[in-house]
């Protein structure tokens, strides 16, 4: 029977997060893909220098020291990496080198590890890669990013964890009711159920593993007066009266007890947790995470409706508005800096295991619905022909075209449909169209597309049968011309 990760705590950690590789992603960055390589295998016996997990990691290995047998500890880490197997080796020579008990990796050569966390039976996922972790949550995973490459460590062995409650180990269906309906709607919504428990959270079974840990240190207390357990748990959290009771209801019914419980209703976190001083802090709220890592390693957990949407804006990027992903924004003035980004490399693997910010900023801009070339869409043009292109599909005389035979006649015989205005010099990369020149307007309307001379191009997309036209302006001379288009205050244009 192979070995069974059920039942154990397990972590997965991408090597961005374990890990400072700062230097080695520049080299990528600047160099490129056989430089990066290169750079790796020239360094392989280098240790890496611990990153900002590296504690929390080192803590929660510590603890199989409670397990019954060397062969079934408690806690297992996974590293789950981009990283190509080879230039995986300096990541696992680095673990040799930081005395780490991890033996079992994900090596994926530029592609994301996060589609592994449910057949791994893992916790908890963390990565510098936000668009790995954003995935992962949305697939119902339980993944966070990290922000800065590193934290300083500290000696010993206690493990202090600090979790958000709503968006991280319960669902965030109270936070929609304050959204919707205000301070007021979500206090007495929580006041009417107290005693009803929430819905699992994406971290809700890394505070129940934690928890089963904290159980044996109290068996082993039990045996042993003298020893001191290690795991602490601290809720903060900003409900505060009446609220606080169902969050107490929530933890009651998983089994689950925590140590501390800060009901801050408001207040802000950060003073809270530089006196606690977590080794690691989890919460879905951006901006609380900005504020907290100043004090201590801080993760996002981008779940929920606050969390919707694109990526949240990053004051790292350069004029250009772009950067790599795995480049963290930049470390606190108490601590060195983060080397500013430069250039972006040619996509391929990198140590810090994601995709250029460039690729998903475009796809998040791209309207839903339509193509990259379509333009809004045009109800009337002011000028031409007098009733816009309902004046022209009824006045106009049309130039014989011969049509392909499965371009099918209008559903519409009267005014013509609306048609997405493209620029004469965008291009079609659609197969063929049918095209149609018309006459356009009266020698009053010269002022618009309608002068003299002025030709209407119709394009009929045969591709896309019972399509509108593509609308196109061409002057006397054939040169392409603005297509007017009236403010969408006046009702005559709209958008997909």
């Amino acid at each position: 029977m192979g070995y069974d990760l059920s039942g154990r705590l397990v972590v997965g950690v991408a090597s961005s997060a374990l890990f400072d590789l700062t230097e080695s992603d520049r080299v990528f960055r600047t160099q490129g893909e056989a430089a990066y390589r290169d750079f790796q295998e020239r360094h392989r016996d280098d240790a890496l220098a611990p990153g900002v997990a590296f504690g929390f990691v080192r803590r929660l290995l510590a603890l199989n020291d409670l397990a019954p047998a060397a062969d079934d500890p408690l806690v297992e880490v996974i590293v789950m990496s981009r990283n190509s197997p080879e230039t995986g080796l300096r990541v696992m020579r680095s673990i040799r080198h930081h005395d780490l008990d991890i033996t079992r990796a994900v090596f994926r050569q530029g592609r994301s590890p996060h589609e592994f966390i449910r057949p791994l039976h893992v916790d908890l996922f963390l990565s510098a890669d936000e668009r790995s972790v954003r995935d992962a949550v949305d697939l119902g995973l339980p993944a966070g990013y990290v922000l800065d490459p590193t934290f300083a460590d500290e000696a010993g062995d206690e493990l202090r964890i600090a979790f958000d409650f709503d968006g991280v180990l319960a669902d965030d269906s109270s936070e929609r009711r304050f959204q919707d309906g205000g301070l007021a709607s979500f206090r007495e919504h929580e006041e009417l159920n107290a005693d009803v428990p929430l819905g699992r959270g994406p971290l809700r079974e890394l505070l129940v593993g934690i928890h089963r840990v904290q159980v044996v240190e109290r068996e082993r207390q039990a045996a042993d007066a003298s020893y001191q357990p290690r795991v602490h748990v601290s809720l903060v959290t900003a409900r505060s009266a009446p609220a606080h009771e169902r969050a107490v209801a929530t933890l009651s019914s998983w089994g689950v007890t925590v140590d501390d419980a800060f009901f801050l209703g408001g207040v802000d976190k950060d003073g809270v947790l530089e006196v606690l001083r977590p080794h690691i802090f989890f919460d879905d709220q951006r901006a609380v995470v900005e504020a907290a890592r100043r004090v201590a390693p801080s993760v996002h957990v981008p779940y929920g409706e606050l969390n919707r949407g694109i990526l949240p804006a990053d004051p790292a990027l350069g004029a250009r508005g772009t950067r790599p992903a795995d480049v963290v924004p930049p470390a606190p003035a108490r601590r060195e800096a983060a080397t500013p980004p430069a250039p972006a490399a040619p996509s391929g693997e990198r140590d810090a295991e994601e995709e250029p910010a460039r690729e998903r900023a475009q796809e998040s801009a791209r309207p839903a619905g339509t193509g990259t070339r379509e333009l809004p869409l045009v109800r009337s043009v002011p000028g031409v022909g007098g009733a816009g292109l309902a004046g022209i599909a009824a006045g106009a005389t049309v130039a014989p075209v011969a049509e392909p035979a499965r371009d099918v006649e209008r559903r519409d015989p009267a005014p013509a449909p609306v048609a997405p205005a493209a620029p004469a010099d965008a291009g079609d990369t659609a197969p063929p169209a049918a095209v149609t020149a018309e006459p356009a307007g009266r020698a009053s309307d010269a002022e618009g597309p309608g002068s003299p001379g002025t030709t209407l191009l119709r394009r009929r997309d045969v591709a896309r049968p019972g399509a509108p036209d593509r609308v196109s302006v061409l002057g006397p001379a054939g040169e392409p011309k603005p297509l007017p288009v009236r403010p969408p205050s006046n009702g005559s244009a709209r958008h997909h």
